[in-house]
């Protein structure tokens, strides 16, 4: 990794100014641009290089908010630069982001969430990735939060899940009664024979022993979706969005989704507002058919 990198990231740790996941964010980030220089001197970028490097990123499909998140994170470094280093000029300070209209989030039906967890096999691996699968789904969490499970966030005899989300916050969930026996056997089980002898408390375990990682949550959703045949390459945060559409569909409420969520605003859990259109069609014709039009 790049000295100058190392000191960002010790900048910002010893600074409190980002979590450990945006660090790792941070990081790759700029290491994505340090290979895309290849041997262009680091601190002395000029801004057409910067636009230039936009330019690929869009090249490469990605979002207008993922763009805007690495521009940010390189803003930042640059910043730093300049501070500590003397670097004249931070090439990403003016650089605009095109907006993009907000696209509505990729979700399973539920009968696919079914097929995903019954195509998982019958080893302590496939144990594994269905009891993952089904906490997240069954939860709503984050892959980070779900790579972070402890066997101390669990309360077994009430069936909940203590979480520490985005800044640190906590938040209580809950989980069914056939998830439950489920997990107490992984746990019991799958989980001790994959572990080796090592000792964490860490609830998922990657085919070594050692607690699974978001990377390793990432790939293994990924290999799964293909098994079962999806329509769609399965991401973690899908299961997420699956969750949060199930639960509107079946009648509750906003402010009930966004605080199982964790959602700070409420506008961030109306998106899945829109996801549901189909179900609002459905309610619609068969109230209108009860209506005696003459």
């Amino acid at each position: 990794m790049n000295s100058y990198l190392k000191e960002f990231l010790s900048h910002i740790s010893a600074s409190h100014s980002a979590s450990s996941h945006t660090e790792d964010a941070y990081a790759f980030d700029v290491e994505q641009f340090i290979e895309f220089l290849e041997n262009d001197d680091l601190m002395s970028v000029p801004v057409e290089t910067a636009y230039s490097y936009v330019n690929e990123l869009y090249k490469m499909e990605m979002s207008s908010s993922s763009v805007a998140r690495k521009i940010s994170a390189l803003r930042s470094f640059y910043k730093f630069l300049q501070v500590n280093y003397g670097v004249a000029v931070n090439p990403f300070s003016t650089l605009k982001i095109r907006q993009q209209s907000r696209t509505l989030p990729k979700y399973l039906m539920f009968e696919e969430v079914r097929e995903l967890l019954d195509s998982c096999e019958k080893t302590d691996l496939g144990i594994r990735n269905r009891v993952l699968i089904e906490v997240m789904y069954a939860c709503g969490l984050r892959v980070h939060e779900a790579s972070e499970l402890k066997l101390s966030n669990f309360d077994f005899e009430d069936r909940s899940i203590r979480i520490v989300g985005k800044g640190d916050k906590e938040r209580l969930l809950f989980y069914y009664g056939a998830l439950s026996s489920r997990l107490e056997k992984y746990i019991e089980n799958s989980r001790f024979n994959l572990l080796m002898g090592k000792q964490h408390n860490y609830l998922f375990v990657n085919s070594k022993g050692d607690p699974l990682s978001v990377r390793g949550i990432q790939y293994l959703l990924e290999k799964q979706g293909e098994v079962c045949g999806l329509r769609q390459k399965l991401h973690p945060h899908m299961l997420r969005h699956s969750f949060a559409t199930h639960l509107l569909d079946n009648g509750a409420s906003l402010r009930i989704v966004q605080t199982l969520l964790g959602h700070e605003s409420l506008s961030t859990t109306q998106i899945y507002t829109h996801v549901s259109l189909s179900k609002i069609k459905k309610v619609y014709q068969e109230a209108m058919e009860k209506i005696p039009l003459t």
